[in-house]
């Protein structure tokens, strides 16, 4: 039985805590109140034999009897030492009762009694046994409470984590009632470079460096908490100065923008930092949600600031709430559309591939383009199952164009960074290719710069078992990230798609002109393929011919355009795009 492994003798008494002691201003202070031990029994005889067995260990436990768990609730508040000694037929449940419970069997059960911390049997009781059973109790209790503070405290710093932060967060509101509180929240910038060239070691010495200086700015009543691994969150008591919010923003991000020393380096890094009031009635998750909707637009502007959640843009900052909620019903009520954008061969003079752009029809606000939910669905996690439903619904698309005898055409569909982070893209893939019936080699996805720069061999493990299947990959926005060209030579990419931005000022600005010829030629130089996007006029088209690129797309050859509408746009030749090329050809 579990109280047999309970049998260590020593020389102290163990009365006074059966429950953990408890913290008070940092300092771990003991319980000195008699332990109250709550007996719940008709039989007479239970009381009699428990208080001879406490008479003998002494002083520190104290018996009280009761008919029932709800006649004395009132006596244990959550802070209260003490236990519950009950009969089966007296028994509380543990949704009823948060205090250990001891189960008191008249004779010794066939087996173990479950969803209770111990049991007593009358025949054997003694005191020595009762003693081992109050041990086992307390130091049970004891570990059930550690096990609770690592759930909710950060390992590396010793301060609250995500969720033992957002536990304290509620019970502060609670208590103030939503008055004299401002959360912060604190995202440093770029210190996942720090991990990538000292590695996590020195990450760890420099999270903690952070958190000292954080500290070193807090007052009493204030609280600090780690929500990932480079996002802090800090609550600060504005009781006696409400404007205390703003200077000591500025001196946080004051101190931190300051050289850090680690494995002998200096560095600089940089912090995005959001503050927002709490007011009457807020809640945590609201509160939360103002903090960060403040750091993002900290984050807006370059280098170490801060900004205030202004009451102005509430209503902003609701409306993105609802519409990431609204969102994710658009993905179940299938508002979601794909048009696609023609993209013609300069060479060949006719259509070669389409890009698959989504589009949501909101019942209230209309056709929404990706720029009007992309970065929100990015923010949320929602591209994941966005970006499957792109994939699924092109693919069926492609099945659809080649049942009504169209030629094939690449499609090309932009991927996401957080999909190639998802365990279930590469069977989810193959289970929707062998769905659809597609030959793979006609499927394209486009990746942005960004998204190959970060944690490149996890993009090239999964680049290379896709194109295993016959996908083929192309980097779009090329020239408006940080490209390294020994990472993109060793990268399975066929095509380059040269931003819009560089193609629009060709002929206003010599330098851009010089720039799209010298992309051209780069490309071909590492044997890809080149589109330009954007390309809205006869003289664009014609400057890039001149340049050699391979292929055009833009509003001058088509606009995005729904299934049937391109449908009859490839079975008339494209028109509009065809007498462009005519023209430049003649």
């Amino acid at each position: 039985m579990r109280r047999r492994l309970h049998n260590r003798k020593d020389g102290h008494r163990d009365g006074a805590r059966l429950l953990p002691s408890h913290e008070h201003g940092g300092r771990v202070v003991a319980s000195v109140e008699p332990a109250r031990l709550l007996l719940l029994a008709e039989a007479p005889q239970w009381a009699q034999l428990l208080r001879g067995h406490l008479d003998a260990l002494g002083q520190g436990y104290s018996l009280i009897t009761a008919p029932s768990w709800q006649a004395a609730s009132s006596l244990f508040d959550e802070g209260r030492v003490g236990l519950v000694l009950a009969t089966p037929d007296k028994l509380p449940s543990s949704h009823q009762c948060h205090l250990p419970r001891v189960l008191l069997l008249e004779r010794e059960p066939a087996q173990e009694p479950m969803g209770v911390t111990d049991w007593l049997v009358a025949e054997s009781l003694n005191t020595e046994v009762l003693r081992r059973c109050l041990r086992y109790v307390r130091e049970r209790a004891s570990l059930q409470s550690t096990l609770q503070v690592l759930a909710e405290q950060d390992p590396l710093t010793g301060i609250a984590n995500r969720q033992g932060f957002q536990t304290l967060l509620a019970a502060r509101l609670n208590e103030c009632g939503g008055h004299g509180l401002a959360l912060g929240h604190l995202d440093l910038d770029n210190f996942r470079h720090v991990n990538d060239a000292l590695g996590h070691q020195g990450g760890d010495r420099l999270i903690l460096q952070v958190v000292d200086r954080l500290k070193a700015q807090l007052d009493n009543g204030d609280l600090i908490a780690r929500l990932g691994s480079d996002e802090f969150a800090l609550l600060l008591d504005t009781r006696r100065d409400p404007a205390r919010v703003e200077w000591v923003a500025e001196r946080i991000i004051e101190v931190l923008g300051e050289p850090y020393r680690v494995e002998g380096e200096s560095l600089l890094l940089g912090c995005s930092l959001g503050m927002a009031h709490a007011n009457a009635g807020d809640g945590a998750d609201p509160l939360m949600w103002h903090a960060h909707i403040a750091m993002q637009q900290a984050k807006a502007r370059q280098g170490c600031t801060f900004h205030v959640f202004d009451e102005r843009i509430n209503r902003g900052a609701r409306s993105l709430a609802d519409l990431e909620s609204e969102l994710r019903r658009a993905l179940r009520r299938d508002e979601l559309e794909l048009h696609y954008q023609p993209r013609l061969d300069l060479k060949a003079g006719r259509i070669v591939g389409l890009e698959a752009l989504v589009r949501w029809r909101h019942p209230e606000r209309g056709l929404l383009t990706p720029g009007d939910f992309v970065p929100l669905a990015e923010e949320s996690g929602l591209i994941v199952p966005l970006g499957y439903w792109v994939i699924s619904r092109a693919l069926r698309d492609m099945q659809w164009l080649r049942g009504r005898g169209l030629p094939p055409l690449h499609m090309a569909i932009n991927l996401s960074f957080r999909q190639f982070q998802d365990g279930q893209l590469l069977p989810t893939l193959e289970r929707l290719i062998r769905l659809r019936g597609v030959d793979a080699r006609w499927l394209e996805f486009e990746l942005t710069e960004t998204a190959v720069m970060r944690r490149s061999d996890k993009v090239l493990q999964t680049m290379q078992v896709l194109g295993r299947l016959g996908v083929r990959f192309s980097l779009d926005d090329f020239g408006t990230g940080f490209s390294s060209f020994v990472h993109l030579s060793s990268l399975p990419i066929t095509l380059l798609k040269i931003d819009k931005s560089f193609v629009g000022d060709m002929h206003e600005s010599p330098e851009s002109l010089q720039l799209v010829r010298a992309m051209i030629n780069l490309a071909h130089n590492l044997n890809l393929e080149v589109v330009a996007e954007g390309v809205e006029t006869a003289e664009q088209q014609e400057q890039l011919n001149q340049f050699g690129c391979d292929q055009v797309q833009g509003y001058g050859i088509s606009r995005p355009l729904p299934l049937a509408e391109l449908a009859r746009f490839l079975v008339f030749g494209g028109t509009r795009a065809l007498r462009l090329q005519d023209s430049i050809n003649s």
